[in-house]
């Protein structure tokens, strides 16, 4: 008898347990999918900004190999295989890889005329082991391998500001030149030969503007993709071949494109840098986080980080003194850490601003081998969790 009473508490427990177990693993899965749920944050831009420094919990720092090959002027796109990092310059027309400890492995540049070069890179991406790269002067996307080695090139019959891999095809923002049909479209679905299979985010107020941006407007987001154009206060989550609201920036009264602006102004690029209004619109997402770049000028960015778990919303200051901003470029949410660049001459003050003691080294990486390169470092910046 005493030991039937001791199985049937053990047993008692045990389904305790799993119920707990169960309830958190629900409650997770509650909160993931909730995160995903149309969201719409306001940004003050008068409010007070927080210094980054009091916003990081860590960061962990990677130095970038200098070689004769593989010297650096930046990095603002950035893609990741199982074993390298790939990055382009546009400006030089290089793709460079990289060991995911810093090591320099190759680098390629194919600027010219003929098949299987290019113009100029204006956005890239890395799909498994191919490489793809959208030359827009020529109108070409172009596709190689890993070690650069020309597979295929499509010469698409229009004009887009970014592609990306989707399905068996690719997806494409026209967000510069809506496509013609009965309406005109922001988003095209495309096969593997470039052929239109279908179509998303009708334009019905199309607002051609003298301006581009070749940071790719396609991020990835899991197994899906997020779309966000740099003059719509919208993310767009891109999932089986439909696109619906995930984020709205809401700058209430500081936004420029209003409907008005986009129906009746006859001179829209005129406005762009000179009205003082948000015009620009940036942003890296996570599942936790958001960090949102814009501008009101054609200078002057500024920066809100948003906790999505909260909802509490940040403008951030990242200075190093009362006239400078440190040269922090960010690059993509990698999990629950923004992936930045930071120019190797500001390590050791942004170090002592932070706090050594909240600074950690990627195996390989040392302080004075980065002081010795004029490469950009890699970091990946925690954040704290904020209270709305």
């Amino acid at each position: 008898m005493n030991m039937k009473v001791r199985y049937g508490a053990l047993m008692l427990l045990l389904g305790l347990m799993m119920s707990c177990s169960s309830g958190n693993e629900q409650k997770q899965t509650e909160q993931i999918i909730a995160t995903d749920e149309f969201s719409t944050f306001k940004i003050d831009t008068e409010a007070k900004p927080v210094s980054i420094f009091e916003l990081i919990e860590e960061v962990e720092i990677m130095r970038l190999e200098e070689t004769d090959e593989s010297l650096l002027s930046n990095v603002q796109q950035l893609y990741s295989t199982e074993d390298r990092i790939i990055f382009p310059n546009s400006r030089a027309g290089s793709v460079y890889s990289f060991t995911k400890n810093g090591e320099f492995i190759s680098q390629f540049r194919h600027v010219g005329n003929g098949p299987g070069e290019y113009e100029f890179i204006w956005d890239f991406w890395v799909a498994g082991d191919t490489i793809f790269l959208h030359d827009i002067n020529r109108n070409y996307v172009m596709s190689y391998d890993l070690e650069g080695d020309h597979l295929k090139s499509w010469k698409p019959m229009f004009y887009a500001n970014s592609f990306y891999s989707y399905g068996e095809g690719f997806v494409a923002d026209l967000d510069i030149i809506p496509f013609q049909d009965t309406l005109q479209f922001d988003i095209l679905f495309l096969d593997r030969d470039m052929g239109v299979k279908k179509m998303a985010n009708p334009y019905l107020l199309p607002m051609n503007i003298a301006f581009g941006n070749n940071i790719n407007t396609f991020k990835p987001y899991g197994e899906n993709l997020i779309y966000h154009a740099f003059k719509s206060d919208t993310v767009f989550l891109i999932e089986n071949y439909e696109s619906r609201p995930l984020l709205k920036f809401d700058f209430g009264e500081e936004w420029l494109w209003t409907e008005d602006i986009r129906e009746n102004a006859p001179n829209k690029s005129d406005l762009v840098g000179t009205a003082g209004l948000v015009w620009w619109v940036d942003s890296y997402v996570g599942e936790k986080w958001v960090y949102v770049s814009y501008k009101t000028s054609m200078r002057d960015k500024f920066s809100v980080l948003i906790d999505r778990n909260s909802g509490a919303v940040t403008n951030v200051r990242a200075n190093k003194n009362a006239a400078n901003k440190y040269s922090m470029s960010p690059i993509k949410m990698e999990g629950d850490r923004l992936m930045v660049s930071l120019e190797s001459q500001d390590v050791r003050e942004f170090m002592q601003d932070l706090g050594e003691v909240k600074v950690k080294f990627r195996e390989g990486t040392t302080l004075e081998e980065i002081e010795a390169s004029e490469n950009p470092v890699l970091m990946w910046v925690k954040f704290k969790s904020l209270i709305k």
